[in-house]
C-alpha cells in the first residue's frame, strides 16, 4: 500500500501523463502510457508463464525478443517523451523529477501486473492461456502499430528520440552531476517486491542507475541482504 505522500506523487505522475481531468487527454500522454503499459504487460506475461512448462518458457523468450524487435524503438520513444515532459515540469528540481518518474513507473508496473494476474486467476489452465497470449505478442497481434490513433504519435516520438535523445540525456546527466545525487526510477517497485519476499521496511540503495537497467541492494531488518535487478521498471530478485 502506498503512503499518502506517495499517492500524491502518483497522482502528480498520472496528471503528467493524462493532463487535467477536466481537459481532453493528450494524444502524447495516451501514447506514452499505451507503449509503456504494453511493454510491461509483455514482461509480466513472460515472467509468469516461463515456469509453467518447457513450451511456455521457450515462447516467453521468443515473444519478448520478437515483440521488442518490432516495437522497441517506439517504447524508447515513449520513454523519451515521458522524460522530456518530466524535465520540463521539474526543471532543476531533481528530487521532484525523480519522484514523478518513480510514480509513473510504479503505476505502469502495478497496472500491468494487476491485469496479467487477474486473467491468470480466472483460469485453471495457465498453459493454454500463456500460449494464447504469448503467441499473440509473438505474431504481432499486440504490436503498437495496431492503434491507428496513437501509432503516428509514437512514430513522431521515436524520431524525436533519435534526433534529440542524446542531448536530453546529457542534460539529465549534467543535472545529476551538479546535484551529486542519483535516483532510481524503480524505487517504489523495489520496495514493494522486497516486502513481498519477506523483507518489509528494508533499506533500499541503488547500486546501478542506468535506466532502463537498474540494480538495487536491500538491507532487511534481520541484517540480511537481497539484490534486485530491474529492466524498464520490471524487477526480479537476483537468486
Amino acid at each position: 500500500m502506498l503512503t499518502s505522500a506517495r499517492l500524491v506523487l502518483v497522482g502528480l505522475a498520472l496528471s503528467l501523463l493524462y493532463g487535467c481531468a477536466s481537459a481532453p487527454k493528450s494524444n502524447t500522454s495516451e501514447a506514452v502510457y499505451y507503449a509503456l503499459q504494453t511493454d510491461a504487460q509483455l514482461r509480466f506475461w513472460a515472467e509468469r508463464c516461463k515456469g509453467v512448462n518447457s513450451k511456455t518458457k521457450q515462447l516467453s523468450w521468443q515473444a519478448k525478443k520478437n515483440w521488442w524487435r518490432r516495437n522497441g524503438s517506439f517504447v524508447e520513444g515513449a520513454d523519451y517523451g515521458l522524460t522530456r515532459e518530466i524535465m520540463l515540469v521539474s526543471g532543476d528540481r531533481d528530487v521532484t523529477g525523480a519522484n514523478i518518474a518513480m510514480g509513473v513507473t510504479s503505476q505502469v508496473v502495478e497496472d500491468a501486473e494487476r491485469e496479467v494476474d487477474g486473467l491468470l486467476s480466472e483460469t485453471g489452465d495457465h498453459a493454454k492461456l500463456c500460449m494464447n497470449i504469448l503467441n499473440k505478442f509473438n505474431d504481432g497481434d499486440y504490436d503498437l502499430r495496431d492503434n491507428n490513433q496513437l501509432y503516428p504519435v509514437l512514430v513522431d516520438l521515436q524520431r524525436r528520440a533519435q534526433s534529440e535523445g542524446d542531448a536530453l540525456e546529457e542534460k539529465r546527466a549534467a543535472l545529476a552531476m551538479k546535484k551529486k545525487r542519483k535516483f532510481g526510477r524503480s524505487m517504489y517497485v523495489v520496495e514493494k517486491l522486497a516486502k513481498r519476499t519477506g523483507c518489509p521496511s528494508g533499506e533500499v540503495k541503488i547500486i546501478k542507475s542506468d535506466w532502463p537497467h537498474e540494480v538495487y541492494d536491500v538491507q532487511c531488518p534481520d541484517k540480511s541482504y537481497i539484490l534486485i535487478r530491474c529492466e524498464w521498471g520490471n524487477c526480479l530478485v537476483n537468486d
